[in-house]
């Protein structure tokens, strides 16, 4: 008797702190890559699709983008302890 199956697992890429698509209220944004697999056993071995998600952290609403648009840089990000130059 062979035991098989499929199980999604969720991953956080990253937190953006953006205007949310939905509420409009700037707010972190969480970009999630959702795998779905498929298990023998219980034991994943393959993945049968990825697609990458967009959570907002003051609403809940989730929203489907693109591979490009999940590993993309915004173009006003900047890391936290980066500071101006003063030159």
């Amino acid at each position: 008797m062979l035991i098989f199956g499929t199980r999604s697992v969720e991953d956080v890429l990253r937190v953006l702190v953006s205007v949310c698509r939905v509420c409009g209220v700037r707010a972190e944004q969480h970009v999630l890559r959702s795998r779905t697999k498929l298990s023998l056993f219980f034991v994943p071995l393959l993945t049968v699709s990825t697609r990458y998600l967009l959570e907002c952290s003051h609403c809940g609403a989730v929203t489907r983008i693109d591979k490009e648009e999940a590993h993309a840089t915004p173009a006003d990000s900047r890391p936290q302890d980066a500071r101006p130059n003063d030159a």
